[in-house]
């Protein structure tokens, strides 16, 4: 593909509407000063013709002979400007300028009173013509006037040579000028560029340099930073969560490889190696859970998720969720309960996400909360949102913690929950799953006060589940 500049495109473009704006102006300024001029010799042939029309008014009482030897005499010392011709009612010339050479007038009606004008080639000239049919005491002459428009026609042609000349050199000048304004007005965009190019996963902390007028390429350098300004966030929460990733997979790897090693080493009883292997199976659950829940934040980063939102009971996979975290809340005297409605709440979802959703935060409150705590599950619709809250008597979470909850690989005590068995992904997942359900997740906590998590679903009316 052929690289054209913009400030190529840009001169080009001003080239061509110049060009039309001066072909224009030639051709208005042209043939206004051809109007003019016609409009002047109109105007003067008008006069003439008036001063024949009054001289052969005062002469008409003399005799026919005396009369035109007369407009003879005065046609010589200039009257109607030496080129006229008289013709009675017949059409018969009276008198004929010597002057008019070869000129013929065009036929005429007698009767049309209205002044005529035309221009007529004579040779290589050109002449303008004007007649008039008067009746004067009684009698009717047709009178005749012209004028050469030669000199005319020498302005004409000189002025119109002038624009043939200026023209280009104008067109030049001003296309020249043209490139030089687009190259000033996109020396920004340069800059911009070389700046961007200047810019790599090494320095992505630099940002371009903001010009000073506030315009539109101002606009596009924020614009351009703010990009920036993402993409570094990504990059560093990629660089953070690979570095927690490789942290996390690192300790139950490394204890699987220890466990395994020192089983290796020397004969071992049977209870030793049923205790090694129980170590190997736990870090690689473990291990296999983290390696799970990795895959499914890549997934949901890369946006290729495969969420199929249909009509769902989030009353039924709450319950069975319950059900579930149950048998773990067992050991620990944790009481653990739901109060949902009798009718079934409806939303647009998928139910395997949303009961994996009910499972990481009951999951969460069951491993916060002290023995013989307790949990509860509720879940309430209103007119345009199902309502579910999780809330536990646990140990809660500081204030100054709250705002990094959803943080992945972030813990607030992080020796208690890896011995949980925890990652830090928990939350991050579900908040995740919420906002691919288009609802809202919040949670109010205290330290020692416990925690409560809210969650808000769009939902869908209905009363049976297809």
């Amino acid at each position: 593909m052929n690289f054209v500049s913009i400030r190529l495109r840009l001169a080009a473009w001003y080239f061509i509407t110049v060009s039309a704006m001066l072909f224009l102006f030639g051709v208005g300024a042209w043939a206004a000063m051809r109007h003019s001029v016609l409009t002047s010799v109109d105007h003067d042939l008008k006069f003439r013709l008036r001063d024949v029309r009054e001289f052969i008014d005062r002469q008409l009482n003399i005799g026919a002979k005396e009369l035109l030897d007369e407009l003879g005499e005065q046609a010589m010392l200039g009257l109607g400007g030496g080129q006229v011709q008289l013709l009675d009612e017949h059409g018969q010339v009276l008198y004929r300028a010597s002057r008019l050479g070869n000129t013929r007038f065009p036929a005429i009606h007698t009767d049309a009173a209205e002044l005529a004008y035309t221009t007529q080639e004579s040779g290589r000239k050109r002449l303008r013509l004007a007649w008039q049919t008067v009746e004067l005491h009684g009698r009717i002459f047709t009178l005749q006037v012209a004028e050469s428009m030669e000199e005319f026609d020498e302005s004409l042609t000189a002025f119109r040579n002038v624009l043939l000349v200026l023209s280009p050199l104008f067109l030049l000048l001003a296309s020249l000028g043209g490139y030089w304004i687009s190259t000033r007005a996109l020396a920004p965009v340069d800059r911009i560029t070389r700046d961007a190019r200047s810019i790599g996963i090494a320095n992505l902390s630099s940002r371009l340099q903001m010009p000073r007028a506030k315009d539109e390429l101002r606009r596009l350098t924020e614009t351009l930073n703010e990009m920036l300004d993402r993409i570094d966030s990504a990059v560093r929460r990629m660089v953070q969560f690979t570095a927690d990733a490789s942290h996390e997979l690192r300790a139950p790897l490394t204890l699987i490889h220890t466990a395994a090693e020192f089983s290796l080493r020397r004969e071992r009883t049977h209870d030793d190696l049923l205790t090694a292997m129980r170590k190997i199976l736990r870090e690689s659950e473990r291990t296999s859970r983290l390696v799970d829940e990795l895959l499914l934040l890549a997934r949901a980063d890369s946006c290729t998720d495969d969420l199929r939102l249909e009509p769902v009971n989030i009353s039924d996979s709450g319950r069975n969720a319950v059900e579930q975290i149950s048998t773990l809340a067992e050991p620990k005297g944790i009481a653990v309960s739901y109060e949902m409605p009798n009718a079934p709440v409806i939303v647009e979802g998928d139910e395997q996400a949303l009961a994996r959703l009910w499972l990481i935060l009951l999951d969460n409150a069951v491993k916060y909360t002290n023995e013989r705590g307790q949990v509860k599950l509720s879940i309430r619709d209103s007119d345009s949102e199902a309502e579910v809250l999780i809330s536990d008597n646990g140990v809660g979470i500081a204030a100054p913690d709250l705002p990094f909850v959803y943080d992945r690989f972030w813990r607030a005590d992080k020796v208690r929950s890896r011995n949980a068995g925890g990652a830090g992904l928990g939350l991050s997942i579900a908040r995740w799953i919420v906002d691919r359900h288009g609802g809202k997740i919040d949670i109010s906590s205290e330290a020692g006060q416990g925690c409560r998590v809210f969650v808000r679903l769009p939902l869908r009316r209905a009363t049976t589940i297809s």
